[in-house]
Order: C-alpha cells, then sequence, then structure tokens
C-alpha cells in the first residue's frame, strides 16, 4: 500500500508546480538534469522539516548468513535466529532513483503545523498533547501514530512514507553497511536504552548521522514505512514468516529505545497490525523531485531556507537539553 500525493510549490514560492514521483521514476539520467550531492538539504515549504537528498544508484539491502550472525554477536545475541534475522534474508543490490528523506523524525512541532492546518483532527490514541505546551517539548518526535494517521500527515505535506527500500539506503548508504555510523555497534550513537524509559529529542545523537546526514535511523522510536512485512525475494527461509505475511502487519523499520539495542540495526524490519501502535513509534516522509526542480528557482529558496531553520531548531535543541540533560548510557568495557 503506498500513498501519493500532490502539492504546488508555486503556492509558497510562486514558480514551480511539483507533483510526486515514483522512487523508480525520478532517475536525474532519465529526466535530463543534474543530481545535487549526497546529503544536499531543503527545507520542505509545509511542514517546515530539513530534508536531506539520496541520490540515485544501487545500494545493498538484506544481509547474508555470515552478516547477520556478525550483527548478532555484537548485540549480544547467540545468533542470527534470536534475533529473527531470517526476515533480512537475502542480502541482494537494487537501484533506486533519488529522493528527499526528512533529516529528523517528525516532531511535535511539526505535528503542530499540521493540526493547525487540519482543525478538528485527533489521533485515536493521543499520547503526545502532553507536549504542546511547552516550547521545549516540540522537538520530541510524535509517538503513538497509526500508520493510516502518518500517511493522512504525509498527505497532507505532498510526501508520503518511505519504502522499505528507500528507508534502509537512507540508513545505510551505498556500501552495505550495518549501522548508519558503519560496521561496528557503538551504544554512544543513538538512544537504544529501555533503562531511558522513553524517546528523546530528535538529533541528540549526530555522531550516529547515516551517511546522508539523516538522524536517529536507528533507536529512538521505530518509523513507519509504506510497505507490509512480506519476504524478501528468493528468501531462503521465507515459510518461517508464513504466520504473518499477507498484509497481516505494516512494515517499521530502525528499531526503538523500548526494544532496546538489539533492535537496533539498519537491516532490521518488525510489524504489527494496522491500527496498532506504541509509543515508541514515529515515522518520518520521503519526497521525490521531479523532472527540472534541480535548475529552479524553488529548489534555490529551499536551499536558502536552511540556515535559518538549522539556527531556530538549534535553540529549541539547546533548551530542550537544558531542561532534559543527556542521561548516562552503558560504556564500553
Amino acid at each position: 500500500m503506498k500513498i501519493h500525493g500532490s502539492f504546488l510549490i508555486s503556492l509558497f514560492v510562486g514558480i514551480l508546480p511539483i507533483t510526486t514521483m515514483r522512487a523508480a521514476d525520478a532517475n536525474p539520467q532519465h529526466l535530463g538534469y543534474p543530481e545535487p550531492g549526497a546529503g544536499a538539504k531543503i527545507v520542505h515549504p509545509v511542514d517546515k522539516s530539513i530534508m536531506v537528498y539520496v541520490p540515485s544508484g544501487y545500494f545493498t539491502m538484506g544481509l547474508n548468513y555470515e552478516e547477520a550472525n556478525r550483527i548478532a554477536a555484537q548485540l549480544d545475541a547467540k545468533d542470527y535466529e534470536q534475533l529473527w534475522m531470517w526476515e533480512t534474508l537475502p542480502r541482494r543490490n537494487l537501484y533506486l532513483g533519488g529522493f528527499f528523506i526528512d533529516k529528523y523524525e517528525v516532531t511535535i512541532e511539526n505535528w503542530l503545523l499540521f493540526l493547525e492546518a487540519n482543525p478538528g483532527f485527533e489521533l485515536e490514541k493521543d499520547q503526545i498533547s502532553q507536549h504542546f505546551e511547552e516550547t521545549w517539548h516540540h522537538v520530541y518526535p510524535v509517538a503513538s501514530i497509526q500508520w493510516h494517521e502518518a500517511q493522512q500527515y504525509a498527505n497532507w505535506a505532498g510526501k508520503r512514507l518511505p519504502t522499505e527500500a528507500q528507508w534502509e539506503k537512507a540508513a545505510r548508504g551505498d556500501d552495505g553497511r550495518f549501522y548508519p555510523w558503519g560496521n561496528e555497534f557503538c551504544p554512544h550513537k543513538g538512544h537504544f536504552w529501555q533503562t531511558h524509559r522513553r524517546y528523546t529529542r530528535v538529533g541528540r545523537y549526530p555522531d550516529g548521522a547515516s551517511p546522508y546526514g539523516a538522524m536517529d535511523m536507528v533507536g529512538n522510536q521505530y518509523e513507519y514505512t509504506s510497505e507490509w512485512v512480506e519476504p524478501y525475494p528468493n528468501n531462503p527461509e521465507a515459510d518461517r514468516m508464513s504466520s504473518y505475511w499477507g498484509q497481516q502487519n505494516v512494515c517499521l523499520r530502525g528499531g526503538s529505545w523500548y526494544h532496546g539495542m538489539q533492535s537496533c540495526y539498519a537491516a532490521k524490519r518488525f510489524g504489527f497490525p494496522q491500527g496498532t501502535t506504541h509509543y515508541h513509534v514515529g515515522f518520518r516522509t520521503v519526497w521525490e523531485p521531479p523532472a527540472g526542480y534541480f535548475e529552479s528557482a524553488a529548489f534555490r529558496a529551499h536551499q536558502e531556507a536552511v540556515p535559518k531553520r538549522e539556527e531556530a531548531l538549534r535553540k529549541l535543541f539547546e533548551l530542550f537539553d537544558a531542561e532534559q540533560p543527556l542521561p548516562e548510557v552503558p560504556r564500553d568495557e
């Protein structure tokens, strides 16, 4: 199930109509325009999120047995089976067109813009209105969002939820790394610890950024994709998923603080039935630019808006950190 939205940038900069496109159609070589470099940033004109660019090209998706067992050992598991890592099989190379992805998980601040534009909208399982009053709370990620509610937000913004492939490339880069920062687990590069008892603000662990600059791609909150949990093509252990495939469970990625470090590797898949949610569940969105965008005045305007937006977020981050100092995390032995 994929939701596609559209919006007119002309409403914001008066120039260029933009319609969302499928990632497979967003290959600049086919569309005849140049791509910016990996991690190029824009401010999205609707929800004011900073987005980073993931260029077109091949990347590694999934794991093989040797890689799965290496990760399991790093995460203090007996083997790949203990972590249900048969879901990540097999390892393969895929091609994706370029796309933008939110640098941060969708925040309370972003959600308030959505509510302002959609008066009367209410979450079915509200866990976040407690954060509306205090400004420093606005850099918390949203929580207890259901799949269809995340899709409604994405539609409003003219974006959509990422496919599994888009999410995994944004987390792993094009070199097949196990974690956004590399191939060795590091307890200080994300919020992986159930002992903290809640999510923390977005972007608090910059050393854990992905190759494109996306933050919190593992840890903090689980993140929705646009897809169901299904076996990957040619998965040699697909039968182990037979009890829960068949569009029974929506697919989330990235692990969470509540499930702890054993959920926090970039190929991790998780799912639950549509209509279910938990307070360690959030999301981020993607947008695929149309032909001509990178040569347009709209693109330049969206780039020029980045420093001001980053400064506003920096101030909110400082307010948050003053109120909630970074807790102690387990140290390396």
